[in-house]
C-alpha cells in the first residue's frame, strides 16, 4: 500500500522545498527507512530539472501508518510556517488538512494515522483552531 504526501502552496519552489525536507525527516525513521520516495515534476524546456511533487511512502502495516503519521506532525512541529498537507490513499480517498506548528497535537496524529491506514474514510477536519 502506498501513500501520497504532497504540500499545497501558492510558490511551487517553496512546497517542493518543505516536500524535500519532510522527505527527509520520513528516511530517519527505522520503520520507513527504504519505503519512501521523492517524484519530481515534468522538466519544462528552459529548466534544468523539475521541482518535488510527491512524496510517495510505501506502507506495509498498521504500524507503519502510526509512524508516518506521528513523525509528519513532529516535522510540522519543528517548522517555523505553517504548512497545509494532502494525503492520498491507494483507494484515492484523500484529505487535506492545515497543521500549524503548535497546535497539530495527537488528536492530529490518532486521525491522520486511521486515515492512511484506511480505518477512517473521512476526511481530517481542520487542526488549527
Amino acid at each position: 500500500m502506498e501513500s501520497r504526501i504532497t504540500i499545497a502552496g501558492a510558490d511551487p519552489a517553496a512546497a517542493a522545498s518543505d516536500l524535500r525536507s519532510l522527505h527527509a525527516w520520513l528516511r530517519h525513521e527505522d520503520e520507513l527507512r527504504g519505503r519512501v520516495r521523492l517524484l519530481d515534476g515534468e522538466i519544462g524546456p528552459e529548466e534544468m530539472g523539475g521541482l518535488a511533487e510527491v512524496l510517495v511512502v510505501a506502507l506495509s502495516t498498521g504500524g507503519a501508518a502510526t509512524v508516518l503519521a506521528q513523525a509528519a506532525v513532529e516535522w510540522v512541529r519543528q517548522r517555523t510556517q505553517d504548512v497545509t498537507v494532502r494525503v492520498t490513499r491507494p483507494d484515492g480517498g484523500s484529505m487535506e488538512v492545515q497543521l500549524s506548528r503548535v497546535k497539530a497535537g495527537d488528536g492530529t496524529v490518532a486521525e491522520l494515522r486511521r486515515f492512511i491506514a484506511g480505518e477512517q474514510p473521512d476526511a481530517l477536519p481542520d487542526a488549527t483552531p
